[in-house]
């Protein structure tokens, strides 16, 4: 009877690693899903696609700049730098 008892939780843990197996070759293949799924964390579009290309490719570079301010002069600002 203890065997049949030991042989059951030892497929319930083999079984319970192959789900995790399975979960984790999932998420890195799509670490937006596991961002949003498991981290619960909620992301926009241009998000997602840097998760996943930072995900597949070797090398990445994301340049990013929140934009210039405005010059309360602008158009003097913009002769000037022309000159």
């Amino acid at each position: 009877m203890s065997v049949h008892r030991n042989k059951t939780k030892d497929s319930y843990f083999q079984k319970r690693e192959d789900n995790f197996v399975e979960w984790v070759s999932y998420w890195r293949e799509n670490p937006e899903v596991f961002a949003r799924d498991y981290l619960g964390v909620k992301l926009h579009l241009y998000q997602e696609m840097l998760l996943h290309m930072m995900e597949k490719k070797n090398y990445f570079m994301y340049i990013a700049a929140r934009g210039r301010t405005p010059c309360p002069d602008q158009p003097k600002c913009c002769v000037e730098s022309r000159n």
